[in-house]
């Protein structure tokens, strides 16, 4: 379906045919304009913190690419090569580059534009129908979703580990602070703006564990979370470790265990939807 979505536009537009009959303008508003508004809204009302309609349907896009080989092979030979997903988890580290996916992208970005650019002039133009206004409108959709769904493309490095919610007091070699953030390899830590540390090798003490070693990376300064209005200015001291041993095991025991989240709790939907448009164009940091 996403396919046909994408490519519909190109064959009006290069050939003419019409992907509908006996209708006109006014038909097609009226029959799909009520019906999208209810799919959105069904769509809001049940993932209000995870659905971008335009955002979305370019994840959608970008998976297309990959599954219709294989739905196409599975149709053919039923029992041939099995079906199979990203792996999750390997390669985690690795920047991942998706030039397979691009390059279809690329194409039907270069045959939608193509099609407009030859049906704007009027010496090339072939289309006469009610419905070239809106296989315009529906064109320009399609290549602003392609182009989000190019960025996902390139992906960066991630965490093999999860990253959980917490608010908790710790000690870093001696100064008061709240974790925020807490894996079994990495902790952030928010301490008042001041404070200072002779070197980047510092103590993290935490409630029911013995003090550890950290590396002290990266230290990042944030005034005000769009999701957190509350917070104030601070700077975040981004820990790093490698547990092994009862340690590692108890850790582990903290993290899945314990009442802690990996989701905005007070879900405000505008600031949320922004973060995470922001958050496809590579423009956020998750901490």
């Amino acid at each position: 379906m996403r396919f046909t979505i994408l490519i519909i536009p190109i064959i009006y537009l290069w050939f003419g045919l019409l992907p509908l009959y006996f209708t006109n303008a006014a038909d097609y508003i009226s029959h799909q304009v009520p019906l999208l508004t209810a799919y959105f809204l069904l769509m809001l009302w049940i993932t209000p913190t995870r659905y971008l309609p335009v955002v979305s349907s370019a994840v959608g896009a970008f998976s297309t690419f990959r599954m219709l080989p294989t739905v196409i092979s599975s149709v053919v030979r039923p029992f041939g090569k099995p079906f199979r997903v990203t792996p999750k988890g390997s390669g985690n580290e690795a920047i991942g580059f998706d030039g397979y996916s691009l390059a279809w992208i690329a194409a039907l970005i270069v045959a939608t534009a193509i099609g407009l650019v030859i049906n704007i002039v009027p010496e090339t133009s072939h289309i006469e129908a009610q419905f070239s206004p809106i296989a315009v409108c529906w064109s320009g959709i399609n290549i602003l979703v392609l182009a989000i769904a190019s960025l996902i493309c390139f992906e960066k490095p991630r965490r093999l580990f999860d990253a959980f919610k917490l608010d908790e007091a710790v000690h870093v070699d001696g100064v008061s602070g709240r974790i925020v953030s807490l894996a079994l390899d990495k902790a952030v830590v928010a301490v008042p703006p001041e404070t200072r540390f002779a070197s980047a090798d510092v103590t993290l003490s935490l409630e029911g564990f013995s003090p550890f070693k950290t590396e002290l990376r990266t230290v990042t300064q944030r005034r005000r979370s769009l999701a957190r209005l509350g917070d104030k200015e601070a700077f975040y001291l981004h820990l790093f470790f490698d547990l092994s041993g009862s340690l590692r095991d108890k850790m582990i025991v903290k993290l899945y265990t314990g009442r802690y989240s990996q989701d905005v709790r007070d879900i405000d939907k505008v600031a949320v939807s922004i973060n995470l448009l922001l958050r496809t164009f590579g423009r956020t940091r998750t901490l």
